[in-house]
């Protein structure tokens, strides 16, 4: 394998064979299909990847593991690779991880595979149901009919909806809670209860927020849930509504709803103009960047928080950043970092731009040739001005011919860009 590259993709065939695809990790969104398994290496992060669309095999998605074992085996073999987690990814239910490696959203599902047919009653072949069950089954069975038959002649609670704000409202709809943004559905609420026994409520005391809440229950012991059955749908939603009332009425108190729902109805509401959800926001973006959790702020830039904030809060929130006061290794400067630097120059920052300069003038006085070549190949030296692109192409190496093209190129359209900005000038 070649010793540069980090990202390896393979496709399933019917066979059960897999065969390379060749693309960057960055363009990754546009070669998925849903009726694709596709078997990923991401060897920067650790991780090999299994996306499987909504239409594909059941025998690709059967074989997918072990395919993605053996690869796991191969790059064993090879002192330069490390272990690799296998982590199995849906197409429409892709996890954060994902997303955030390969800079993409989550991919619509229009279609599924049919995993089975619809058979009528009068279809099914006849049967004596004492020969084919035991009599613990066949009691299974009257309590499960009996189930089914009461739900169906119940029928789903009366369609109710509760409005918070201008923007925000919830709606009850066949027995779901639904969340709308601008009369437009944007969360399905799946759970609301901490199910708690009396012992457990000293546990609670000192808790500050939901997060902390959940975080201290995952770690209880449960088995008492499977003795009551879960609340009632309309229950339910009267309860989704008091939550989201008391996080709308204490300006959007991050401690009260859980942060995988509070931090993306914050941004919706946000870039509607909501200006308490903006500050919120805002507040609670600045928090999370000051403790240099670097997975944090890759999300903050791929869902294009950032653009929340003025150039001048974004020099104050990333000030140790830019002043060098943080230390990375390569591949960290790679996943976080130049990113970073990117978004800041786009915004007009000039202290990222000349950061861009100064690490480029670096890396080829050190002939680091791997270093450079990400920072031309992932278009940071088009950030650059004519001055900085004339000073970079005097220490490029003679005999690399194609980053020589490349600067010339992008000094010619400096160039022209230059003198056609004077004559507006004049």
């Amino acid at each position: 394998m070649d010793e540069m590259r980090i990202f390896f993709a393979y496709e399933l065939e019917d066979n059960g064979e897999r065969k390379e695809l060749f693309f960057s990790e960055n363009d990754l969104a546009h070669y998925l299909n849903p009726e694709q398994v596709l078997v990923l290496v991401r060897e920067d992060l650790g991780r090999i990847f299994i996306w499987k669309g909504a239409k594909s095999l059941v025998k690709k998605r059967f074989i997918s593991s072990r395919v993605a074992r053996e690869l796991q085996g191969e790059l064993m073999k090879d002192a330069r690779f490390h272990l690799c987690k296998i982590v199995s990814v849906d197409q429409g239910d892709e996890n954060q991880e994902f997303l955030e490696a390969f800079n993409m959203e989550s991919m619509e599902v229009k279609e599924r595979l049919a995993d089975m047919r619809y058979v009528r009653n009068s279809e099914k072949p006849k049967f004596k149901e004492k020969k084919m069950f035991p009599k613990h089954y066949r009691k299974f069975l009257k309590e499960f009919r009996d189930r089914t038959l009461k739900m169906n002649l119940d029928g789903f609670p009366e369609e109710r909806e509760f409005r918070i704000n201008e923007h925000l409202k919830l709606k009850l709809i066949k027995g779901q809670t639904v969340i709308y943004i601008d009369e437009k559905p944007f969360h399905q609420c799946k759970y609301l209860l901490l199910n708690l026994t009396q012992k457990d409520f000293a546990k609670f005391d000192h808790i500050d927020s939901i997060d902390e809440a959940f975080e201290i229950y995952n770690k209880t012991d449960k088995t008492h849930e499977r003795e009551h059955d879960l609340i009632d749908p309309e229950s339910e939603f009267i309860g989704h509504c008091s939550n989201l009332q008391a996080w709308y009425e204490h300006d959007y108190d991050l401690r009260i709803l859980h942060s995988s729902l509070s931090i993306p109805l914050l941004k919706k509401l946000a870039f509607l103009g909501d200006k308490k959800a903006i500050m919120r926001l805002k507040e609670s973006i600045a928090t999370r960047i000051a403790s240099r959790n670097h997975n944090t702020i890759i999300f903050y830039l791929n869902e294009k928080y950032l653009k929340l904030f003025s150039n001048e809060e974004l020099e104050v929130m990333f000030e140790d950043w830019l002043e060098k006061k943080v230390n990375f290794a390569f591949m960290e400067k790679r996943r976080v970092w130049y990113p970073l630097l990117k978004e800041l120059i786009e915004r007009g920052i000039k202290r990222a731009q000349k950061i861009i300069k100064k690490e480029s003038i670096l890396y080829l006085e050190e002939d680091n040739f791997e270093a450079y070549r990400y920072l031309l190949n992932n278009d940071f030296f088009k950030l650059l001005n004519l001055e900085d692109l004339e000073e970079l192409y005097e220490l490029i190496p003679k005999k690399d011919l194609v980053a020589l093209r490349r600067i010339e190129s992008l000094i010619l359209k400096a160039t022209l860009r230059k003198r056609r900005n004077s004559k507006v000038e004049r």
